[in-house]
């Protein structure tokens, strides 16, 4: 298979619209209704099978006609809620038969799924609570991420009858591998084997964010189409937020392949990010009842929570040793006057890094500690990692395609920028360590070849029988903590080289930027605002002018970095700094004042009013220029801002005095919990 016909299919099963396919399956049936009229717009055509009517006539029919008046209680709660919300449930009889209603609506009216409930509904839904009180229980004595996954496993089989359960974590590069795996006949098939991630697309990937639950039945199962095909108010019926959606056919004939006539997969997603699944295969066909659906959707809500405290702790253990040696590092280097002689102890870091060799450049000069390579080596490196765009941290288990036959024994790689304002970086290296990745078949599926342009259709592999490849030309992959203690590392050397500048009386000029600047986003800090701040309201006087201090911090940024971590948040603030200076007149100041906030000084206004009019100008140019995502790797994040407005001369005179009355009119915009802007004079303090 040629390299850019992968790539085709690859593309194309990305693009798969299956959040519209037009189709569910048979478990139950789908009615749309018009939200003003509840009348029925859009069915599925099985209701004949279900209620003993054909589609044709429920079409135009009140749902309160057909079920009775009370549902209008059940259509009116949904309607409360946003669009796409999380499903209402409710139970319902139509003659002899019981249902379960689960209803949301979206811009094409009000979707209803309605699947038959057990005969025994209220014995399962006690054996279930019980069950998930037991379990609860018995999480309370785990701590361990890897006990608690398989103790998740078998309780999922013994709840749901399928014959194996197990649990699929991603990597980096949305690779998956089954780490446990629990299965009524003793045996393992898949444990330890790695799945590609064509096997989920990234649109499948985002379906199960959004719908933490899926079911299949039946594989073999005949999808039911949509009556009318098209809705009459969207043209497409969005289903994302249903759970009787019909799913791909690719992915159907992915699951006959493998051996598996039905499933039901659960999101693992601790702090909200999509770090696995549970993932149940049956032999047979497998019907799960709402009940039982629910109980496994709140295991996984709660196996997610316990999972993030259980990773949080083997991070904070990770993290403890890594930090013993970067203080045993850390307390010689500040005290010593010799900064190469206080750098030394860097050799003794290369363990606790799992590193070969590290690299420093620091003031222009360059310092090398472990494993001999050629200094334009790595200046080769730094370059090939600039071109990248690259202006934090980075990090690889391989060195760019360029540099593979150049970098002798140096596969991988961890880049800490020490300074946004100057080329001084601190690299990590390791050597290749070969290794042998156990795949379920060979994870490069074949293209068919369909339609008469020749169009490539992506194909499930036939055979999931372990295929071993062996890997080479990279390094041990780079874990959290080495990225969280060369952070750490790094605030160490800055500190350092702080005190360096105050011990040489900033006479060097490039000291004296890093002292009144700040290291991350290259702006003035709050040293420098002072003394801008003071210019300012001096000419102010003498010119009998004004202008304004803007007092901004971010909204949103602080779940950014508990999720994400602090090398994402730093790489935000970066885009931050460098969107809104491009709005800064080259007369006015910008600064970062600290954390995520930060402070704008505008002059030359004649009067208070136009220093007003002005001062709103700026900040509706800053709110603007928050509005667009900002991109880090493959996630799109969102800010905003609280802004408050100090005018000088009129609110103060002192700079000091300027700030906190613009900080405190700030907090009167934060706490109405939207960005927006607010002035001194319009808050009453």
């Amino acid at each position: 298979m040629s390299s850019s016909s992968a790539t085709y299919g690859l593309n194309n099963c990305d693009k798969e619209p299956i959040h519209v396919p037009g189709a569910i399956q048979p478990d139950g049936f789908l009615l749309v209704l018009d939200p003003d009229e509840f009348t029925i717009i859009q069915l599925s055509r099985n209701t004949d099978v279900w209620l003993g009517l054909a589609p044709e006539s429920l079409l135009g029919m009140a749902l309160p006609e057909l079920l009775g008046e009370g549902v209008l209680v059940f259509l009116l709660k949904i309607l409360t809620n946003p669009f796409n919300d999380y499903p209402t449930l409710q139970p319902v009889r139509y003659g002899d038969k019981a249902f379960v209603m689960r209803g949301h609506h979206n811009e094409s009216g009000i979707l209803v799924e309605m699947e038959p409930l057990p005969p025994d509904d209220q014995l399962l839904t006690y054996r279930l609570f019980s069950q998930l009180s037991n379990f609860f229980h018995d999480l309370e004595r785990v701590g361990d991420p890897d006990r608690l996954l398989e103790l998740t496993a078998r309780q999922v089989r013994e709840v749901t009858g399928h014959e194996s359960v197990m649990v699929y974590r991603f990597d980096a590069e949305w690779n998956g591998q089954i780490i446990i795996e629990d299965r009524a006949d003793g045996e393992q098939r898949f444990l330890g084997q790695h799945f590609p991630a064509s096997d989920i697309p990234s649109q499948a990937r985002r379906l199960y964010q959004i719908n933490r639950i899926r079911r299949i039945s039946n594989v073999h199962y005949t999808p039911v189409p949509l009556l009318p095909v098209e809705n009459p108010r969207t043209g497409e019926l969005d289903m994302t937020y249903t759970q009787l959606r019909s799913v791909s056919p690719i992915h159907r004939e992915y699951m006959r392949n493998m051996g598996t006539v039905s499933s039901l997969t659960m999101s693992l997603m601790p702090e909200g990010r999509l770090w696995g699944m549970i993932v149940c295969h049956g032999d047979e066909p497998n019907y799960l009842s709402q009940p039982i659906r629910t109980f496994c959707k709140m295991v996984s809500q709660v196996v997610s929570e316990n999972l993030q405290l259980a990773l949080n702790r083997e991070f904070d253990h990770q993290m403890s040793r890594l930090g013993r040696a970067i203080d045993r590092f850390n307390a010689p280097f500040q005290a010593t006057l010799d900064l190469e002689t206080g750098l030394a102890g860097l050799q003794e870091l290369l363990s606790a890094f799992e590193s070969d060799a590290v690299f420093l450049r620091l003031d222009g000069v360059c310092y090398h500690f472990g494993r001999d390579l050629e200094s334009d080596r790595i200046l080769a490196l730094r370059q090939a990692i600039r071109e990248k765009g690259r202006s934090g941290m980075a990090s690889s288990e391989c060195v760019p395609e360029a540099l593979r036959h150049s970098m002798e024994w140096v596969c991988g790689y961890l880049f800490v920028p020490l300074s946004h304002a100057s080329d001084e970086y601190l690299i990590f290296l390791r050597a290749e360590r070969p290794r042998e990745i156990s795949w379920a078949g060979e994870p490069d599926k074949p293209i068919m070849q369909t339609g008469q342009g020749g169009d490539a259709r992506i194909s499930p592999r036939q055979s999931f029988q372990a295929w071993t490849q062996k890997i080479r030309g990279q390094s041990l992959p780079w874990e959290r903590h080495h990225r969280a203690g060369a952070s750490r590392l790094r605030r160490a050397i800055n500190l350092r080289m702080a005190s360096e500048m105050s011990r040489l009386r900033q006479h060097d000029a490039k000291m004296a930027h890093l002292a009144t600047h700040d290291a991350l986003t290259g702006l003035p800090n709050r040293l420098l605002v002072d003394d801008r701040l003071e210019r300012a309201l001096s000419r102010a006087r003498r010119e009998r002018s004004g202008g304004a201090v803007l007092f901004l911090d971010l909204n949103g940024f602080k779940p950014i970095n508990d999720q994400y971590g602090h090398d994402t948040g730093d790489v935000v603030l970066q885009q931050v700094a460098e969107r809104l200076e491009s709005i800064v007149r080259d007369s006015d100041t910008f600064a970062r004042f600290g954390g995520d906030e930060f402070v704008f000084v505008i002059t030359g206004y004649l009067s208070m009013s136009t220093a007003r009019v002005g001062a709103e100008a700026m900040a509706s140019k800053l709110l603007l220029a928050l509005e667009q995502p900002f991109k880090v790797e493959q996630e799109q994040l969102y800010v905003g801002a609280s802004i408050g407005i100090a005018l000088y001369p009129f609110d103060s005179e002192d700079p000091e005095q300027l700030i906190k009355l613009a900080d405190q009119a700030m907090y009167t915009v934060k706490e109405t919990g939207r960005s927006h802007y607010h002035f001194v004079a319009d808050v009453c303090f």
